[in-house]
């Protein structure tokens, strides 16, 4: 085994440079240690969760960047996140255990792609952009074009993800996280999810929403945005019929298959409710926000 730990940036990209197809990155390693153990024992890795360009938390204009090795814990003790993106601290909550959260990073969970990756839903309902070098340089694209299906990025080859930069929450604006799996909360936190939602709503100064984002986790081959429910809460408040409608819509977004955690009958069913949940927790942290309609 040839295990490596890359100091900087220039590092990861001379190591990519001189063999990118042989190479695993490392990162937290909770997922890379189920599904590709083999593939880390034989080698070479190279250890990135040290780089410190890949650890930063910093507002930039009206965004917040984090760098692809922050961690769940780290989403939970930085108070620049909990100012400009709650959202990821509220599936920083529920992601695992304390040990897992101290370990796995938001790069890590993009990387693996996973269509339950809870990060990965936040990111896609905040209009995150993904940020990587790749052999031709840079490149920032939105996440939604670079996660394409499980463990498939659209990224070329010998490429790393070095950052995220998600728009900075306003007043008005609230988000919420609602994950269902098959055992009891919190008594089993490892639980992966069932189906989750990520609800992130802006209203007027006149309790209108003026910007609906739900994204659909475990439930399609990628996190899925239901655009027509969306479009259903918007120029309005989210009033019970809006809200069922929207659940309604939210549903007929989903692709879901079965799987040894549940059917796709129970997912299709169950997603109503999670709407519904999600949409009212976001509708509340809008409240606690201030907009003038609360």
């Amino acid at each position: 085994m040839s295990y490596r730990i890359a100091r900087s940036l220039a590092e990861v990209e001379a190591a990519l440079a001189r063999d990118a197809s042989a190479l695993t990155i490392f990162a937290g390693g909770t997922d890379l240690m189920v599904r590709a153990r083999d593939r880390v024992a034989e080698g070479p890795v190279l250890d990135v969760a040290g780089v410190a360009e890949l650890r930063g938390v910093a507002l930039e204009g009206d965004d917040l960047v984090l760098g692809a090795c922050v961690t769940y814990a780290d989403c939970l003790a930085n108070p620049l996140v909990a100012g400009a993106c709650p959202l990821l601290v509220r599936v920083a909550e529920r992601f695992a255990s304390p040990l897992i959260r101290n370990a796995a990073t938001l790069g890590g969970n993009v990387a693996n792609a996973s269509p339950a990756g809870d990060g990965v839903a936040a990111l896609w309902a905040l209009d995150a952009r993904v940020e990587a070098l790749t052999p031709g340089g840079r490149l920032a694209r939105p996440i939604a074009e670079v996660v394409l299906g499980p463990g498939r990025l659209g990224l070329p080859a010998g490429s790393v993800l070095t950052a995220f930069r998600v728009p900075v929450a306003v007043a008005g604006e609230g988000a919420a996280f609602y994950k269902l799996v098959n055992r009891a909360w919190p008594e089993h936190p490892m639980a992966i999810s069932v189906a989750s939602v990520a609800a992130r709503l802006r209203f007027d100064p006149d309790g209108r929403v003026t910007l609906a984002r739900l994204v659909l986790g475990a439930v399609a081959p990628t996190p899925v945005r239901a655009p027509a429910a969306e479009a259903v809460l918007l120029g309005g408040p989210p009033d019970p019929a809006r809200l069922a409608e929207a659940s309604r819509l939210a549903a007929e977004a989903a692709r879901p298959i079965a799987d040894m955690r549940a059917s796709a009958d129970y997912r299709r069913a169950v997603l109503p409710a999670l709407v519904r949940a999600a949409v009212e927790a976001a509708s509340q942290a809008a409240r606690r926000s201030g907009y003038a309609g609360a």
